[in-house]
């Protein structure tokens, strides 16, 4: 499988970009759309915050070797979303504020897909608008977080990182 991107700052700037577009435009059509795709975007970067920091930490004591590292990106890639934000908040990438945002996020997100057919909100764009406008301040505190990860950790090939 081959890597659209070469930096994973840019699906992030991408994926922005595309969601501010359409709030700012008011593309009312679009709104459940990008809901969704921040549910996964929140989703996947829980993991990768989760593999970089586990990463990191472990390199601290001794450099890992590349069946090590390939174990925790399969570990991190395998995640579910429950257990992506508990290991979040365990290994303090998230404060308990967060944290309980991003668990109610989560229980949305499966109370929609899972009931799906009878999901009353589909036509509302009211509705629609405000929950991506939340979902897009919980992406940006995730995002601050991925911002102040990579500082920490201070090395240009994290950026390379995909799981």
């Amino acid at each position: 499988m081959t890597k659209k991107y070469d930096d994973i700052t840019r699906p992030i700037n991408a994926i922005a970009e595309e969601v501010n577009a359409v709030l700012n435009n008011r593309i009312k059509e679009k709104y459940f759309e990008e809901v969704v795709l921040l549910y996964s975007f929140i989703e996947n970067l829980l993991k990768w915050l989760v593999f970089v920091k586990t990463t990191w930490d472990k390199c601290s004591n001794k450099t890992l070797t590349t069946e090590e590292i390939r174990r925790i990106r399969s570990f991190c890639k395998s995640l579910n979303f429950y257990s992506a934000l508990n290991i979040a908040f365990s290994i303090n990438l998230i404060d308990f504020g967060l944290y309980a945002k991003i668990d109610t996020i989560r229980e949305e997100r499966n109370n929609i897909v899972h009931q799906f057919w009878i999901y009353g909100h589909r036509g509302n764009f009211l509705t629609l608008r405000k929950r991506l406008e939340m979902l897009a301040r919980a992406t940006n505190q995730l995002v601050g977080i991925f911002n102040k990860l990579t500082e920490k950790v201070g090395v240009e090939e994290v950026y390379e990182l995909f799981l």
